[in-house]
C-alpha cells in the first residue's frame, strides 16, 4: 500500500512535530505538574502510533527525485523529509556539483553548541553518494576519511559542497568540504564503488 498525495503531507508534518519536539526535549525543564503532564501525554500518543505501526505507506527509494535529493531516500536519518531526527537541510545540484545547507539543531548536538562529529560524517557520506548519483555514477560507499578543522556550531548556517574528483573503472573519489560562511570547518574524501550490472543490465 503507498501513501496519498494527502497522506504524504500528512506524515510530513508529522515528522516536522516529531523533530520539533525531540529539539525542545534537549533543554526541556519545567515544574513536577508540568513534567508530569507532558509525559502523560506522549504516553498516549505513543499508544495511539504504536497501534498503527507496522503499516508503512513510504516507499524505501523514491528514483522520480525531481531534482530534490532529501526524496531519493524518505526516511534516512541524513536526508529523508519523514524521518524526524534529519537535519534540516536544503539538498541540491547545480552542474556536476551538489550542496547541502542549512542548520543543525540540539538534537545533532556533541560538544556544547556543537554539532556531533558522526553526524557532520554521516552527512558527508549522504551527500557525497549523492554526487556520484548527480553523475549519473550511482555507487556505494568504501571508506570515507573526515578532516575536522573546526567545530561545527549548532543553530548557525552551514554549506556543504561536493564535487567527482576523480573515476578509474568502478571506482570514484569524491571531495567535499563545508563552511560557515568563509570559514572552513571541515573536509571529506570517500571512495565510491559503482553498483555492478547484472548480466542482463539493470
Amino acid at each position: 500500500m503507498s501513501a496519498s498525495e494527502e497522506q504524504r503531507q500528512q506524515l510530513r508534518r508529522i515528522s516536522t512535530q516529531l523533530s520539533e519536539i525531540l529539539d525542545s526535549s534537549q533543554t526541556l525543564g519545567g515544574s513536577d505538574k508540568e513534567l508530569a503532564e507532558i509525559e502523560t501525554a506522549l504516553s498516549k500518543l505513543n499508544s495511539k502510533m504504536t497501534a498503527l505501526r507496522d503499516r508503512k505507506l513510504l516507499e524505501f527509494y523514491n528514483p522520480d527525485f525531481a531534482g530534490d535529493f532529501r526524496n531519493i531516500l524518505p526516511c534516512s536519518p541524513i536526508s529523508g523529509y519523514f524521518n524526524p531526527i534529519a537535519p534540516d537541510l536544503r539538498i541540491w545540484q547545480e552542474q556536476d556539483r551538489v550542496y547541502a545547507e542549512g542548520r543543525f539543531g540540539k538534537i545533532h548536538e556533541g560538544p556544547p553548541d556543537c554539532v556531533h562529529g558522526g553526524i557532520i560524517s554521516a552527512v558527508y557520506d549522504q551527500v557525497l553518494a549523492f554526487a556520484a548519483l548527480a553523475n549519473e555514477l550511482p555507487s556505494l560507499t568504501a571508506s570515507l576519511t573526515v578532516k575536522y578543522r573546526k567545530p561545527t556550531p549548532l543553530l548557525t548556517p552551514i554549506r556543504f559542497t561536493t564535487w567527482l574528483e576523480k573515476r578509474k573503472d568502478r571506482h570514484i573519489i569524491i571531495h567535499g568540504e563545508c563552511h560557515s560562511g568563509d570559514m572552513l570547518l571541515s573536509s571529506a574524501e570517500g571512495l565510491f564503488i559503482m553498483y555492478k550490472k547484472n548480466s542482463t543490465g539493470n
